[in-house]
């Protein structure tokens, strides 16, 4: 994106085209060792999920839940993990898209906030999908004693202060 950013007459609509355009290839996606093994749809969803974003996913983690939205509207899968992870904390769009960037500086604070916000809504658009009432839903705080299960095969409005782990909270949800 940087040599189209500094081209004289770039503006955003233009380098929304140029990004629409990419293939593949332009990736760097279908390398020697995989490129019999590559799916042409999964290929055009790799793509899509890495070019027609808002500028948003750039400052957060806004991209984990975009692509999780993504994947639950277009494929509908039984299972589906999404992490998020800090992210940086803001900066001008230029300087991110330097290639002299150095390391981020990270935002625990906004990052614990998109990871809340992008799991709500993860949970709100798994229940759009048909079947919602038979799905399940976990969301963990990791390295923390938290999770939140909501499965048909947990009761409501039930609280345990008993320790367990991951394989027993993935259980309970199936």
């Amino acid at each position: 994106m940087q040599p189209e950013i500094e081209r004289p007459g770039m503006g955003p609509e233009a380098l929304r085209t140029k990004l629409a355009q990419m293939r593949p290839a332009d990736l760097g996606m279908d390398t020697a060792s995989n490129a019999n093994l590559r799916d042409e749809v999964l290929d055009r969803f790799e793509v899509s999920l890495l070019t027609e974003g808002s500028g948003t996913q750039i400052f957060s983690t806004s991209f984990a839940q975009w692509a999780a939205r993504e994947a639950l509207r277009r494929a509908q899968p039984l299972t589906l993990l999404v992490r998020f992870a800090p992210r940086q904390r803001q900066k001008p769009m230029n300087e991110l898209l330097s290639a002299a960037a150095v390391s981020p500086e990270l935002d625990f604070v906004g990052s614990l906030i998109d990871g809340d916000l992008g799991a709500y809504y993860n949970w709100l658009n798994q229940q759009r999908l048909p079947g919602a009432e038979q799905s399940s839903f976990l969301v963990w705080f990791e390295g923390h004693s938290q999770a939140l299960v909501i499965s048909p095969l947990t009761p409501r409005r039930t609280e345990s202060t008993s320790a367990t782990d991951l394989g027993q909270l993935l259980e309970w949800t199936v």
